[in-house]
């Protein structure tokens, strides 16, 4: 995404929805003035330790990407690496993203299809039926929430990968914070048959999604 949006130095960059800042700290090594934004305090301070580890500068703000603490028209480049998609109001998120950049910005979407992972979670957990982050692979849904962009879209894969499927589902189970935060509400048995249903599709120990890259340049 960084190399797609391929930020100057100096220019400004936000890291939407940013978690523990994976792709702000690759966009802060270009030289822009970086920012990353994230409705967790957990993952801000992991991301706010991670940067100071590898010795870079970037702002971390703990906040809504439905109501962004920025100035319209404020940033150059805009990424969200599947984390906006989560937002429960798609318009808002999409508008918000929109005002806090100025005309002529760039910026980068990633966004889950509707595929096997996601029907195991939609059968299992309630929940499921107020998630409509798999929306954002819809084309004509994503250019109705940006009327103001020029858009294009391509399609990838995804892997990760661990030393079994055991292992490749302890850490999805403690690294995806919708999943996370869903089965610790959940008894050990209830737990155990969830993990059973989705380690059907982690093989030898990885799991690979085909993802939507949305790509846009507002006007």
């Amino acid at each position: 995404m960084v190399e797609t949006l391929a930020p100057q130095e100096g220019e400004r960059f936000l890291d939407l929805a940013c978690g523990t800042g994976g792709v702000a700290l690759i966009a802060a090594q270009t030289g822009a003035e970086v920012t990353g934004l994230d409705i967790s305090a957990d993952q801000i301070a992991k991301a706010r330790a991670a940067a100071e580890e590898a010795g870079l500068v970037v702002h971390f703000d703990e906040g809504d990407a439905q109501a962004l603490p920025y100035s319209d028209g404020e940033f150059d480049a805009v990424a969200s690496a599947f984390g906006m998609i989560f937002a429960p109001d798609h318009a808002l998120a999409a508008a918000e993203l929109t005002r806090v950049s100025r005309p002529g910005a760039r910026f980068a979407i990633t966004s889950w299809t509707s595929d096997e992972w996601f029907e195991i979670g939609a059968r299992l957990r309630p929940d499921y039926e107020n998630m409509t982050a798999q929306e954002w692979g819809d084309r004509e849904h994503v250019r109705g929430l940006f009327p103001e962009a020029t858009l294009s879209f391509e399609r990838g894969e995804s892997s990760i990968s661990a030393a079994s499927a055991d292992d490749c589902w302890e850490l999805l189970s403690n690294s995806v914070p919708p999943l996370k935060a869903w089965l610790e509400t959940l008894g050990p048995e209830e737990r155990e048959n969830a993990g059973r249903e989705y380690k059907q599709l982690l093989g030898g120990g990885s799991l690979t999604r085909e993802y939507v890259l949305i790509l846009g340049t507002r006007q």
